[in-house]
Protein backbone atom coordinates (compact mmCIF):
# COMPACT_ATOMS: atom_id res chain seq x y z
CA UNK A 1 0.00 0.00 0.00
CA UNK A 2 1.30 3.44 -0.90
CA UNK A 3 0.65 6.13 1.71
CA UNK A 4 0.46 9.31 0.06
CA UNK A 5 0.20 12.92 1.48
CA UNK A 6 -1.94 15.71 -0.70
CA UNK A 7 0.07 18.63 -0.91
CA UNK A 8 -2.88 21.08 -1.64
CA UNK A 9 -5.06 19.89 1.32
CA UNK A 10 -1.90 20.74 3.65
CA UNK A 11 -1.34 23.92 1.74
CA UNK A 12 -5.67 24.77 2.45
CA UNK A 13 -5.16 23.58 5.92
CA UNK A 14 -1.68 26.08 6.24
CA UNK A 15 -3.61 29.00 5.06
CA UNK A 16 -6.87 28.18 7.12
CA UNK A 17 -4.59 27.88 10.22
CA UNK A 18 -2.56 30.98 9.94
CA UNK A 19 -5.28 33.64 8.66
CA UNK A 20 -8.54 31.65 10.51
CA UNK A 21 -6.24 32.02 13.47
CA UNK A 22 -5.11 35.21 13.40
CA UNK A 23 -8.58 36.89 12.42
CA UNK A 24 -10.20 35.25 15.51
CA UNK A 25 -7.74 36.17 17.71
CA UNK A 26 -8.14 39.98 16.56
CA UNK A 27 -12.17 39.89 16.46
CA UNK A 28 -12.24 37.97 20.03
CA UNK A 29 -10.65 41.06 21.36
CA UNK A 30 -12.73 43.88 19.27
CA UNK A 31 -10.32 46.43 20.37
CA UNK A 32 -7.35 47.81 18.24
CA UNK A 33 -4.63 46.88 20.89
CA UNK A 34 -2.45 49.54 22.74
CA UNK A 35 0.88 47.97 20.53
CA UNK A 36 -0.94 48.70 17.04
CA UNK A 37 -1.91 52.20 18.01
CA UNK A 38 1.53 52.78 19.10
CA UNK A 39 3.07 51.34 16.32
CA UNK A 40 1.94 54.07 13.64
CA UNK A 41 0.61 56.78 15.75
CA UNK A 42 3.93 58.28 13.82
CA UNK A 43 3.22 57.47 10.87
CA UNK A 44 0.33 59.18 7.92
CA UNK A 45 -2.14 56.72 9.21
CA UNK A 46 -1.97 58.49 12.80
CA UNK A 47 -2.59 61.68 10.98
CA UNK A 48 -6.38 60.41 9.78
CA UNK A 49 -9.09 60.32 11.88
CA UNK A 50 -9.69 56.79 12.56
CA UNK A 51 -6.87 55.47 10.31
CA UNK A 52 -4.77 53.65 12.70
CA UNK A 53 -8.31 51.76 13.08
CA UNK A 54 -9.68 51.50 9.99
CA UNK A 55 -6.19 49.88 8.92
CA UNK A 56 -6.25 47.21 11.70
CA UNK A 57 -10.15 46.46 10.82
CA UNK A 58 -8.90 46.72 6.76
CA UNK A 59 -6.45 43.65 8.05
CA UNK A 60 -9.17 41.74 9.89
CA UNK A 61 -11.22 41.66 7.10
CA UNK A 62 -8.99 40.56 4.99
CA UNK A 63 -7.98 37.63 7.26
CA UNK A 64 -11.21 36.73 7.79
CA UNK A 65 -11.84 36.92 3.75
CA UNK A 66 -9.04 34.75 3.41
CA UNK A 67 -10.36 31.96 6.39
CA UNK A 68 -13.89 32.16 4.66
CA UNK A 69 -12.07 31.52 0.99
CA UNK A 70 -10.07 28.63 2.21
CA UNK A 71 -12.95 26.90 4.20
CA UNK A 72 -14.68 27.09 0.98
CA UNK A 73 -12.26 25.46 -0.62
CA UNK A 74 -12.05 22.51 1.67
CA UNK A 75 -15.59 22.40 1.69
CA UNK A 76 -15.62 22.27 -2.35
CA UNK A 77 -12.63 19.66 -1.98
CA UNK A 78 -10.32 21.32 -4.47
CA UNK A 79 -7.73 18.92 -3.48
CA UNK A 80 -9.25 16.64 -5.46
CA UNK A 81 -6.43 15.81 -8.54
CA UNK A 82 -9.32 16.82 -11.34
CA UNK A 83 -10.89 19.68 -9.00
CA UNK A 84 -10.75 23.26 -10.11
CA UNK A 85 -9.43 25.25 -7.64
CA UNK A 86 -11.12 28.68 -7.56
CA UNK A 87 -11.30 29.46 -4.21
CA UNK A 88 -8.18 28.03 -3.46
CA UNK A 89 -6.96 30.84 -6.03
CA UNK A 90 -9.01 33.28 -4.37
CA UNK A 91 -8.06 32.55 -0.74
CA UNK A 92 -4.27 33.12 -2.47
CA UNK A 93 -5.02 36.39 -4.13
CA UNK A 94 -6.35 37.39 -1.00
CA UNK A 95 -3.51 36.39 0.91
CA UNK A 96 -1.22 38.05 -1.24
CA UNK A 97 -3.16 41.73 -0.91
CA UNK A 98 -3.23 41.04 2.87
CA UNK A 99 0.71 40.47 3.00
CA UNK A 100 1.27 43.61 0.52
CA UNK A 101 -0.60 45.63 3.47
CA UNK A 102 1.30 44.07 5.95
CA UNK A 103 4.81 44.80 4.57
CA UNK A 104 3.80 48.14 3.32
CA UNK A 105 2.86 49.20 7.10
CA UNK A 106 5.85 47.30 8.35
CA UNK A 107 8.11 49.18 5.65
CA UNK A 108 6.32 52.41 6.83
CA UNK A 109 7.50 52.11 10.72
CA UNK A 110 10.89 51.19 9.69
CA UNK A 111 9.82 47.82 11.14
CA UNK A 112 12.39 45.73 8.21
CA UNK A 113 12.48 42.41 9.89
CA UNK A 114 8.36 42.07 9.66
CA UNK A 115 8.58 43.52 6.68
CA UNK A 116 11.10 41.26 5.27
CA UNK A 117 9.01 37.95 6.52
CA UNK A 118 5.80 39.45 4.65
CA UNK A 119 7.82 39.80 1.77
CA UNK A 120 8.41 36.04 2.23
CA UNK A 121 4.77 35.21 2.81
CA UNK A 122 3.57 37.48 0.17
CA UNK A 123 6.44 35.21 -2.52
CA UNK A 124 4.87 32.10 -1.28
CA UNK A 125 1.08 33.10 -1.58
CA UNK A 126 2.53 34.33 -5.25
CA UNK A 127 4.62 30.99 -5.92
CA UNK A 128 1.42 28.76 -5.17
CA UNK A 129 -0.96 31.07 -6.92
CA UNK A 130 1.49 30.89 -10.22
CA UNK A 131 1.42 26.58 -10.12
CA UNK A 132 -1.87 26.28 -9.33
CA UNK A 133 -3.26 29.04 -12.09
CA UNK A 134 -0.50 26.89 -14.41
CA UNK A 135 -1.78 23.58 -13.51
CA UNK A 136 -5.48 24.38 -13.90
CA UNK A 137 -4.67 25.77 -17.55
CA UNK A 138 -3.21 22.37 -18.19
CA UNK A 139 -6.19 20.44 -16.93
CA UNK A 140 -8.27 22.43 -19.06
CA UNK A 141 -6.17 22.42 -22.07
Amino acid sequence: MKFSINNILLLQLLFLSLSGITAWQKISALIVPEWFLKKFEHSFFGMIPLGIPLAYYTIIVLETAVAIAFIISLLKMEFRNNASRNWLCLGLDLSMLLFLILFFGSFLVSDYSNGALDFMYFGFSFFMKREFSKESKEKAG
